[in-house]
């Protein structure tokens, strides 16, 4: 008998051995101490990764930064008690009508821009086993400089939609000019002026004016110019500057057109409209100056006036 020995020995280690393996990682209905992590990368294969739930047991998601969660895709969403999304966190609560050993796709998604765009999950109903907190992170040095460039352009976007739906809901032309208090009774006084009767303008400047016409609204002036682009090359007005006789410079508001005068083009119109303030009623003579972009001013005008 002795000599059987050595044959029982490996049978009896290789029974211990795969009853050993066979034990869950956790006992029943128990899970590890430590959350269980997840990492995303945008270059990496996708795994899906399997995470056990049980029925009456929350799990939960927990996103890191700068991932935000914004929708969720839940296969058989009915057989779950409660889903509570939030920014930052999915809660799930499985309810009992779930058979065990059920697989259940779950994927979250990110908000636009967001590299990747979302997480795929397979939740595997169980009897015995349970993640109650899955953290859900980028890999360290994963880009997501793309999703910080859409969330700026996102917020500028909805900067320029609002100032253009603030301005499409302010009147403009004569109702706007009511409606802001710049025109009374009386209308908008206008003057018109010509060349060496009224103002002076020495020769080889680019525009040539034919005639201006001041105007006077309650808090502005305007003046609107009749020129031709007498150069050989585009000329585009992006700056002005009034400046009476004492020396003091009214605020200029807007120069307009915003394209550029064509070479040779005759009977244009180029306007440039200033505050009136208290201390700059823009009454007496003026020195009107317009200039290019990067270049000093090349039109000037001597003595023009306002009503």
């Amino acid at each position: 008998m002795p000599a059987s020995i050595p044959v029982a020995l490996p049978l009896l280690l290789l029974l211990v051995g795969a009853s050993t393996a066979a034990q869950p990682a956790t006992a029943p209905g128990e899970r590890a101490d430590t959350p269980r992590v997840v990492m995303l990368s945008a270059t990496a294969p996708k795994e899906v990764p399997e995470v056990p739930i049980q029925p009456g047991r929350l799990s939960t998601f927990l996103l890191g930064a700068p991932l935000k969660l914004v929708g969720v895709e839940l296969e058989e969403r009915e057989g779950f008690s409660r889903v509570t999304l939030l920014e930052d966190m999915l809660t799930l609560l499985p309810s009992g009508a779930l058979p065990v050993g059920r697989r259940l796709k779950l994927r979250l998604r990110f908000m636009e821009g967001t590299v990747p765009a979302s997480a795929d999950f397979v939740l595997v109903v169980s009897r015995t086993q349970v993640e109650t907190q899955v953290e859900v992170n980028l890999q360290p040095g994963t880009p997501y400089a793309s999703w910080q460039e859409a969330e700026a352009e996102r917020i500028k976007l909805r900067q320029v939609q609002a100032e253009l739906e603030r301005e499409r809901q302010e009147p403009d032309g004569l109702t706007g000019l009511l409606a802001e208090g710049r025109m009374d009774e009386e209308g908008v006084p206008a003057r018109r002026q010509y060349p060496t009767q009224d103002f002076t303008q020495l020769p080889g400047q680019p525009l040539t004016v034919r005639k201006a016409t001041s105007y006077r609204a309650r808090g502005v002036v305007a003046l609107a110019l009749e020129v031709d682009n007498v150069s050989s090359r585009p000329w585009k007005a992006v700056g002005a500057s009034l400046v009476d006789e004492g020396g003091v410079r009214l605020k200029v508001l807007r120069v307009w057109p915003t394209e550029p005068l064509a070479p040779g083009a005759t009977r244009q119109r180029v306007v440039v409209e200033a505050e009136v303030t208290e201390e700059a009623r823009a009454r007496g003579r003026f020195t009107l100056s317009l200039w290019q972009e990067g270049e000093p001013a090349s039109v000037s005008l001597e003595g023009v006036t306002f009503p």
